[in-house]
């Protein structure tokens, strides 16, 4: 079996073009006259992955469940149709005022000879508000950036179910692993209690070491049934994250690699900027100017034109009317809402600081725990396994010369599997830190 796959290299490329098609790039602006008339259509993009459950596979790999996940999760199809109703305001943000159809009537219903419709006064007219200051493109500019953020955020969660099935699948790789150490020590506590039967029957030894081996080869065997109910529940963990009720699957295919590589911290943090978390700030910033020219586009004052005609009762004539309003802005400047723009900038900048930091303080934790491993690994591998393995071979030897009792020989036994068992412990730790490390620089481990 091969080695679990990096989860960088099976997410690919983090998405940043996020924009629908048929709206216009507002980057490639400079005003209102430059946007076109009428109201365009967002093109509408299917929901990626699938509905439904997964068909029964008798083997997984780490791509397919993530694959799995991927398809069917369904925090990952809500932040992507995130992303399309922001196309929607995106699409919205740029539409001109609809004009204005009045009608108004006058000098009726009163007194005299104004108590009927003779001598009435009938006006038609279409107004228009005119948008100064190139406020429809600073809308679209603004809500452009939205989009592009709820890009981020559908990255974010993507990165987030992709670690968080890779670690359960680790778990599920763990648990068959330790299974097959543990179906090894039943096999050679019923190898070792075969042994001392003979020894019993032959005179060469006590009954009571053939109960002491019986309790091992029972213990043996207990602690293996309890590993694959382990198992099991790691592998319905697992099945979770496609929306499985039970397992779908036969076996997690892969090995917990051996690797004890621990790179530098300085060399991780030169590269963490592209985890989506971080990298969205830069559009977040952008949004925030945006925002701000919405504001200061706002205290341009707008003004409306009408024109109609008015048709006079009396005489039956016919006269044309037209209007222009402006707002004198007197009281309200929108200042308020520009300082507001302008201190959400500035905060901002402290925001993206204090998300450099969360990451920067889980990567260091997360270092940490690849270092405990790796050294756990390292020395269980080279200090305590090949040393126990070495004295439970001669304690065998020993025993079958009548030299030592069956205390010692399952003394030794016990400490040979015991540390294999660490040694899966720590591979599966290793993997699962490596994992966490890999969602938060965005990239394969070991090419650093």
């Amino acid at each position: 079996m091969t080695a679990l796959m990096s989860v960088a290299g099976i997410l690919g490329p983090l998405t940043t073009e996020v924009w629908a098609q048929g709206v216009p790039v507002p980057d490639e602006l400079s005003s209102d006259r430059e946007l076109p008339r009428r109201e365009w259509i967002t093109e509408i993009h299917p929901v990626p992955g699938r509905y439904g459950r997964p068909s029964y596979e008798a083997s997984l790999t780490l791509r397919e469940a993530i694959g799995r996940a991927l398809d069917f999760n369904p925090a990952v199809k809500a932040a992507f149709l995130e992303i399309e109703a922001r196309h929607g305001e995106e699409a919205q943000a740029g539409v001109k005022p609809n004009p204005e159809l009045l009608m108004e009537i006058e000098n009726f219903a009163g007194s005299k000879d104004k108590s009927s419709f003779g001598a009435a006064e009938t006006t038609f007219s279409l107004t228009q508000t005119i948008e100064l200051g190139d406020k429809r493109l600073r809308r679209l500019q603004a809500a452009h950036l939205d989009a592009s953020l709820a890009g981020w955020d559908y990255e974010t969660i993507r990165v987030q179910v992709a670690t968080a099935t890779a670690r359960a699948y680790v778990d599920v790789v763990t648990a068959q692993e330790r299974i097959k150490v543990l179906r090894d020590f039943v096999a050679i506590a019923e190898k070792t209690q075969a042994s001392v039967d003979a020894r019993v029957k032959g005179g060469k030894a006590s009954p009571i070491e053939l109960d002491r081996i019986i309790v091992a080869s029972a213990r043996a065997k207990a602690l293996s049934k309890a590993e694959q109910a382990r198992l099991e529940a790691a592998k319905r963990r697992l099945a979770v994250f496609w929306g499985a009720e039970k397992p779908d699957f036969g076996t997690a295919i892969g090995r917990l690699g051996g690797s004890k590589n621990v790179p530098a911290l300085a060399r991780l943090k030169s590269v963490i900027e592209n985890n989506p978390a971080l990298a969205r700030w830069s559009d977040e910033v952008g949004r925030r100017i945006a925002q701000l020219d919405v504001e200061v586009g706002k205290s341009v004052p707008d003004f409306r034109v009408g024109a109609g005609v008015r048709h006079f009762a009396e005489n039956d004539s016919v006269a044309a009317v037209a209007s222009v309003s402006i707002p004198l802005q007197f009281f309200d400047t929108n200042k308020g809402n520009i300082v507001a723009a302008e201190q959400r900038i500035a905060k901002a900048e402290f925001d993206r600081e204090t998300a450099r930091a969360e990451l920067v303080g889980a990567l260091v934790e997360a270092l940490g725990e690849l270092d405990v491993a790796a050294t756990q690994l390292r020395v269980f591998e080279t200090e305590v396994l090949p040393p126990a393995q070495s004295a439970f071979d001669r304690t065998k030897v020993g025993y079958d010369e009548g030299k030592f009792d069956i205390l010692n020989v399952l003394d030794a036994q016990r400490s040979v599997f015991e540390a294999r068992l660490e040694i899966l412990n720590a591979r599966a730790d290793y993997e699962k830190a490596k994992v966490r490390i890999e969602a938060i620089i965005g990239r394969d481990l070991g090419g650093l």
